[in-house]
């Protein structure tokens, strides 16, 4: 297999390479390779030659996905090679009635489409209570059990709100119409959301697993550590710089973890990075990849259309917080190899970068295929359609990257289940987005977060970042955005931010729970990497990370972040947040350049605050300040010759 002769884990298609006899599992395995092999064959001919009908295409794709779920999360078992036992009857059950489902749909497509208008008769309901059933315990295989739970809440709420209290009270919904708009119609269910990633995230998901598989991410990896490994604490800038151009293909801050930080997170414990820093510069890293253009994570283009904006006006949008981000966490890493005199890397262990380009660059030219057709102003579908074509075309130019039969049906593996958590989210989220809509608890929730701030913007938007973690814990970064666009959101609009935003700011917050505790995903996936704690990776990971935190905070404010208003508003902007940034990084790590007291941390705070405020005349003093005392710092640490490994102290 390709990706350096690196350990894999169990795979149908490297189930049946290595069987020697072919048993349950083998047969098994051959199902899974050959359902996932079309359902990626059906994506790429509706990315090819278009899409059918919006229910009759997001039917379909619900159906793959779910029989891929039963079988990739089978019950009572930790796996799909697992012997088999009594529960698997209950998959089979499962599978059954999801082709049940969508036999009932195509029976008669135009008598189903009429009783959308005129009125569900019992048939449909049984039907829609059977898929909210099957959508709810394929969510709870893939996702976790949080998500049902609020998912079946906001149902009953829907169904029951006469007896219920508080925002949570008012007029019940019957069952024929929640099943109307939950099931039938183009809503709930399938609704936007499912729709976005049945037409063209599943693609970019087939992109991103075919780049892993060619081995593009540790391409990424030796191209950022054969620029930075020399530099004062290079193996975590490479982490970072290398997660950061993967992660922005993957999509996903475990995946990018996994990928990168297999690699990563071993070198910077072995240069003299504790394991919960390692882990945690690679949690920052890798998450960030998730808002980082030109692809960011599946939740950006449901961002997209919510909005009715192009995606590449949501990728500008996140182009300066994101770089700011990741200005953030270089910082961060600089400034603690110079504090704790952690040495760079040795040229004869670093890669050389001309010979990664000459063995890995072909594999970068996609992505440059890909950064064009969006800036052209084609669709996503078409744009990534091509990128895989071209990914396809030039993995070929070298034996290390040229895949045989059995790579391109692991991607296929690989896409498939990826899509299975992604959808399966969003199909939960169309359920919570239905039942809250007809109840109207949504906006009722809304209201009361508007009046606890008592109007005031910023605390509504200290509110609505607190809930985004909380959902964080239990839901996907899309199924939290789904939720706020529901509730909070439409609100804080109301208070006279502008929707993109208003959005944006759903999203970020959303993908930040990620290294938030005291759930976080991103840092307990690098914790077992690192071999650390994962409370303390998550803890340390926030710590790093919190710098970033100020960009998401306040962009609100400084809409110029996110390319809104004049020119000078974006410059502007976009300055005084990189000086914001690195001044906090500082104040965090009680260094800069060289080790500062109490005083000095104390002011470059001041000084970072007053760089993000919205007031010109602040900003400029914010900035004077950050630069004059980082200036003063670095002569210092010129004029008397002191390095990371003599370390050095300036009092205020």
């Amino acid at each position: 297999m390709i990706q350096n002769g690196e350990a894999r884990p169990l795979t149908a298609i490297s189930c049946l390479l290595e069987a020697k006899k072919f048993g349950p599992r083998e047969v098994l395995a051959f199902i899974i390779v050959g359902l996932s092999f079309a359902f990626v064959a059906f994506h790429l001919y509706a990315g090819m030659f278009g899409h059918p009908e919006a229910h009759f295409y997001r039917s379909l794709h619900l159906t793959g996905v779910l029989v891929l779920c039963f079988i990739f999360f089978p019950l009572s078992r930790q796996s799909w090679s697992d012997k088999p036992s009594i529960w698997t009857l209950v998959d089979v059950v499962c599978i059954l009635l999801s082709l049940a489902l969508e036999i009932y749909y195509l029976w008669d497509v135009e008598a189903f489409e009429l009783r959308q208008v005129i009125s569900p008769n019992t048939a449909d309901i049984c039907m829609g209570v059977i898929l909210w059933l099957l959508v709810l315990e394929a969510t709870r295989r893939s996702l976790g059990l949080p998500m049902v739970l609020i998912a079946i809440f906001f149902t009953f709420q829907a169904l029951f709100s006469e007896q219920m209290f508080w925002i949570f009270y008012g007029p019940s919904t019957s069952l024929k119409s929640l099943v109307l708009d939950m099931y039938m119609q183009e809503g709930g269910i399938f609704g936007m959301p499912l729709g976005t990633i049945a037409s063209f995230v599943v693609l970019f998901l087939i992109f991103g697993a075919f780049m892993e598989e060619t081995g593009t991410g540790r391409t990424f990896t030796d191209l950022a550590l054969g620029a930075f490994g020399a530099k004062v604490g290079g193996p975590a800038k490479a982490a970072v710089v290398g997660s950061a151009f993967f992660g922005m293909l993957s999509g996903s801050s475990c995946a990018n973890v996994t990928t990168t930080g297999t690699f990563t997170i071993p070198l910077m414990k072995r240069v003299g990075y504790e394991s919960t820093y390692a882990g945690g510069v690679e949690a920052c890293a890798s998450t960030g990849g998730m808002f980082t253009p030109p692809i960011m994570g599946a939740t950006a283009f449901v961002v997209a259309a919510y909005l009715g904006l192009s995606y590449v006006t949501v990728a500008l949008a996140a182009a300066i917080p994101a770089l700011c981000y990741y200005f953030a966490l270089f910082a961060a890493v600089d400034f603690h190899a110079r504090k704790s005199k952690i040495p760079p890397l040795k040229k004869e262990e670093m890669p050389v970068v001309k010979d990664v380009l000459k063995n890995g660059a072909h594999l970068l030219l996609p992505i440059g295929l890909l950064v064009y057709f969006l800036v052209s102003g084609y669709t996503a579908t078409t744009t990534c359609f091509w990128s895989i074509v071209g990914l396809f075309i030039v993995s070929f130019l070298k034996k290390s990257s040229r895949p045989g039969a059995e790579n391109i049906l692991s991607v296929c593996e690989a896409a498939a289940k990826a899509t299975v958590v992604t959808a399966m989210a969003c199909a939960a989220a169309g359920i919570i987005v239905s039942s809250s809509t007809l109840s109207g608890v949504g906006l009722k929730l809304g209201t009361q977060i508007v009046s606890i701030s008592g109007g005031h913007l910023w605390l509504a938007l200290l509110l609505a970042a607190v809930l985004a973690v909380i959902l964080g814990m239990g839901l996907t970064t899309t199924a939290v955005y789904i939720i706020m666009v529901v509730t909070v959101i439409p609100p804080i609009m109301q208070m006279g931010v502008p929707a993109l935003a208003a959005h944006m700011y759903a999203l970020f917050w959303g993908v930040l729970s990620n290294i938030i505790p005291p759930v976080a995903i991103a840092s307990f996936t690098a914790a077992g990497i690192a071999k650390a704690g994962p409370m303390k990776t998550a803890v340390k990971g926030f710590c790093i990370g919190f710098p970033g935190l100020l960009v998401f905070a306040t962009f609100v404010y400084n809409p110029g972040l996110i390319m809104i208003g004049s020119a000078a508003d974006i410059i502007i902007n976009s300055v005084g947040c990189l000086v914001a940034v690195i001044c906090f990084a500082a104040v965090i790590e009680g260094y800069a350049f060289t080790r500062i007291n109490i005083v000095v941390r104390a002011v470059l705070f001041a000084c970072s605050l007053l760089s993000l405020s919205p007031r010109w005349d602040l900003t400029f003093a914010g900035l004077a300040g950050g630069v004059i005392i980082l200036t003063l710092n670095y002569l210092a640490y010129k004029k008397e010759g002191l390095d990371f490994e003599q370390g050095g102290e300036l009092e205020a």
